[in-house]
């Protein structure tokens, strides 16, 4: 469904799109109200027709009925219907609650689950802190939208019980009383229309609040080496500013709907009050009970309001939620069937890729990458280094050419078969919260602790994990922070050794490291040398020393490709890193 179907749909159609895999639930509710709105209703009349022969001293009367034998006829009837009132009522809340904690799981479910299978492309384009928006604030608005049309339908459904008792008691006087709740809910429509555009302002400026938040919030050293910590705070105070101007209008006109309906419904009564009094009323017993179930009535017409103006203020909220799922669908990752007996040759054959239509970062690249190889890949920044990785990862798709696995098309492979032969170390290690083990193993629940100690030891950091507290069990703190660079980076690196992979592409795998950490991560490399293919992208040229082949690659398109003393001699790019490398 597009953005712009959802915005021509009103709020209260779009909640109940929403409740269609919840019909079964939503039913029950609907009967469970029906039911429980009439008895009420019951409950009211026997009341009113106590009441008054109390007052008159004769036997109770009841509208439809007519006289009954006693009062404690009628209370025992009152008290039935009390209480099998109150069950319902029970019941009807928690198929509320259920529904709401059911709508939560199943929007977060579909949020991950749709930005999860989506291709890199359109995950790398996310703004930043947008995903855990949606599914945090977003999501909650998808539960209080749902919950609202509960509690409508529930209301609505006990009017339309308070209504039906009203007609068989007396016609006349509830006709009037529903044209008059008809005429109230026209006049104030234009308000919950004025409810849903504020809404809207509101979502996109928190949207935009939460990226602004996100992106300063990342760039902290940067605010400290630069001394514009006041003006990181302005543009946060002047976004919350804004944010919180924009919700406060829409909470407003929310708060509005209900004292402007109570005021019309009471002024409404009001007037019927007028008009009562310039005739004569024949049976008062009717007309009592009319007027009190009509008052009740107002009170479920006045929760029917509120709840749609509930639904008008989370329309934005739910419009944009799906916009997204929608989005992240329209754009799967890739799916092959296609297997290969090795993973070599690698090659980019005569490839071209644009991130921009008009800007080529890649042009008509070819490479080829035999078994046990260590390739490395240099170039100016910018030059398309890390194109090339992401190209070979499968992360994107060539936009002319092919990425040849051992002579098949590496669109064309199966995902999975891939993944599990090829690893990838990117030059800012990403560590997630949680022990040393859970880092390596990183989520792959295939991994054996002895893989995961074997891991560690080929990348020359099983003596650090041993030194810690509790070893591999040892918590690392938020995102690895109790590590150092070099540690965390050869700690990224156990982790893609982990899966014994075919092939290892390393993305500037030294470039912020210490001499120390990068002669550990160089010694890694020469080990591994020989017995994995690697693809080595690197500014640093000692790095490079190791390689059977380097790739030189200048605006977008490879220069050379060959051993390093040839390049030694032969390139002109080569020989320039190489001299301010040693200078």
């Amino acid at each position: 469904m597009s953005e712009q179907t959802n915005k021509s749909k009103s709020g209260l159609s779009f909640v109940l799109d929403l409740a269609k895999p919840y019909r079964r639930k939503i039913t029950t509710l609907s009967s469970a109200s029906f039911v429980g709105g009439l008895l009420e209703a019951g409950f009211l009349v026997l009341i009113t027709g106590l009441m008054l022969s109390l007052a008159s001293g004769e036997l109770p009367t009841l509208p439809v009925t007519g006289p009954l034998e006693s009062r404690s006829t009628v209370l025992g009837l009152a008290s039935a219907a009390l209480i099998a009132r109150l069950i319902l009522g029970l019941l009807t809340a928690k198929i509320t609650a259920d529904l709401g904690a059911m709508v939560t799981v199943d929007y977060r479910k579909r949020l991950s689950h749709a930005f999860f299978d989506s291709d890199w492309k359109t995950q790398q384009a996310e703004p930043s802190g947008r995903l855990q928006e949606l599914m945090g604030s977003f999501v909650v608005q998808v539960n209080l939208a749902m919950t609202s049309l509960t509690q409508g339908i529930s209301a609505a459904l006990s009017l339309i019980g308070f209504i039906g008792t009203g007609f068989f008691v007396q016609p006349q006087a509830t006709l009037a009383v529903l044209g008059a709740l008809a005429i109230l809910g026209g006049i104030v429509t234009p308000l919950r229309s004025l409810i849903r555009r504020q809404s809207h302002r509101s979502t996109t400026s928190t949207l935009a609040f939460v990226a602004s938040v996100a992106e300063l919030g990342s760039l902290g050293r940067e605010m400290q080496t630069f001394g514009v910590r006041g003006s990181f705070k302005e543009r946060i105070d002047s976004l919350a500013k804004t944010a919180a101007e924009d919700r406060r209008r829409a909470n407003f006109t929310t708060g509005t709907l209900t004292p402007v309906y109570t005021f019309l419904a009471y002024s409404a009564i009001l007037a019927g009050a007028g008009w009562a009094s310039t005739i004569s009323i024949g049976n008062l017993g009717a007309i009592g009970a009319v007027l009190l179930l009509m008052m009740r009535s107002l009170s479920y017409a006045q929760q029917i309001l509120s709840v749609s103006g509930a639904i008008s203020m989370a329309q934005p909220y739910l419009h944009t939620v799906n916009a997204a799922i929608s989005g992240y669908l329209a754009n799967p990752a890739a799916a092959a069937s296609k297997r290969s007996d090795n993973v070599t040759p690698l090659a980019l054959q005569e490839v071209s890729f644009a991130y921009e239509s008009d800007r080529l970062a890649l042009r008509s690249a070819t490479i080829c990458i035999q078994r046990g190889e260590m390739v490395g890949v240099i170039g100016p920044s910018g030059a398309g280094k890390s194109t090339v990785a992401q190209l070979l990862l499968g992360l994107r798709e060539p936009d002319a050419g092919q990425v040849l696995v051992g002579g098949l098309d590496l669109a064309t492979m199966d995902r999975t078969w891939w993944t599990e032969r090829v690893s990838f170390v990117a030059q800012e290690p990403a560590l997630m919260t949680g022990t040393v083990a859970e880092n390596i193993r990183f989520f792959r629940e295939g991994i054996v602790d002895e893989e995961i100690h074997r891991a560690a030891e080929r990348a020359n950091i099983l003596n650090d994990i041993l030194a810690l507290p509790e070893g591999f069990a040892t918590h690392l703190g938020e995102r690895g922070t109790r590590l150092s660079g070099g540690q965390r980076q050869r700690l990224s690196i156990a982790r893609s050794l982990a899966t014994e992979p075919e092939l290892l592409i390393l993305d500037e795998p030294t470039s912020a490291l210490d001499s120390r950490s990068e002669e550990l991560i160089r010694n890694s490399l020469a080990q591994l040398h020989g017995s994995v293919t690697m693809v080595i992208i690197a500014h640093r040229m000692s790095t490079l020393d190791l390689c059977d082949k380097i790739a030189v690659i200048e605006n977008g398109e490879v220069t050379a490709f060959a051993h390093p003393k040839v390049l030694a001699s032969t390139n002109a790019y080569y020989q320039n890193s190489f001299r301010i490398q040693e200078s």
